[in-house]
């Protein structure tokens, strides 16, 4: 074999080795720009929003909006509707909710008429037996009978009421109980989750949500006596409200109390989409001025949903 042969044959090794290490060059380089781009991509959507004071992993679940405050825009994280947030406020809440029958026996002294017999809800207000409720529910009635979340029954005295506000405070002999966190409803804005939970229709510890429809609504209304009254100031949802939700709770996305529901909207009898609550504040104020034995002096007349 001549030097020109060993020549050529050089070259040609070479001209391989080098088109090898180009490929490779070019299949690491591709890689490379792939890898760097999603590693960018991650740190803006890591560290842009922070920024701003917001959780990057509430724009990734849809939870950032903007909304005002004291004249200024700000940035709002809220919560939107999704079932992973529902069973957790229904976990924390649930424990705090009960169930509520009364009997009242017939006007007069007709001894053969049928007792009125009824059942609602109520929030767990202190662990040393106070619940709230609704006065429509309770007002009047000559045995309540509360039911926890575990089944236990107890016989009910009742406190007081705000026949104004539509609140009643009753109280079990009974302590150690898991009192719900009260919210302040003054924060609430239109469009944020909502949960309901109570007994409506006698289904104990049952959990509806939807959004706040609107804030501040005057309801008109009819009370089981008949009489035609009027509710200020009150919440409106689109949660799945029906009767025997009387005096359960709306809550918001942190598990806070918002609202005592009271009052539906309906032609049909059942919920159609439209149901009030009494704010929290209101509520609270009510049965704080109860438990004290203070003179109330909130003006909101009742109605009734059961």
């Amino acid at each position: 074999m001549d030097d020109r042969q060993w020549d050529r044959e050089g070259t040609d090794a070479q001209g391989d080795w080098r088109a090898r290490c180009r490929a490779v060059v070019k299949r690491v380089s591709w890689w490379q720009v792939v890898v760097t781009a999603l590693l960018s991509a991650l740190v803006v959507l890591l560290a842009f929003p922070a920024l701003f004071g917001v959780n990057p992993l509430d724009i990734v679940r849809g939870r950032v909006r903007t909304g005002t405050s004291g004249g200024g825009t700000t940035t709002i994280v809220s919560p939107s509707p999704s079932s992973a947030d529902v069973a957790t406020v229904a976990e924390e809440v649930t424990g705090s909710i009960v169930n509520i029958d009364i009997r009242s026996a017939p006007p007069g002294n007709v001894t053969t008429a049928t007792p009125t017999v009824g059942s609602g809800s109520g929030v767990i207000y202190r662990q040393d037996g106070f619940i709230i409720t609704n006065n429509h529910l309770v007002g009047g009635a000559d045995t309540i009978t509360v039911t926890l979340e575990d089944g236990s029954r107890y016989d009910a005295a009742l406190v007081g009421t705000d026949p104004a506000a539509d609140i009643a405070v009753v109280k079990i002999d009974a302590s150690g109980l898991k009192p719900v966190t009260v919210g302040d409803s003054d924060s609430l804005v239109v469009g944020q989750l909502v949960v309901a939970v109570g007994s409506p229709l006698g289904f104990q510890q049952t959990v509806t949500s939807g959004i706040v429809s609107a804030l501040d609504r005057s309801v008109q209304a009819t009370d089981p006596s008949g009489v035609t009254l009027t509710m200020d100031g009150l919440i409106q949802t689109d949660a799945p409200i029906n009767p025997g939700n009387s005096g359960g709770a709306l809550c918001d996305s942190q598990a806070r109390l918002i609202g005592i529901n009271a009052v539906i909207a309906t032609e049909t009898g059942g919920n159609q989409g439209i149901a009030f609550a009494i704010p929290s504040n209101t509520a609270a104020r009510a049965a704080d001025a109860i438990i004290a034995g203070r003179t109330l002096s909130l003006t909101a007349p009742s109605t009734a949903i059961d």
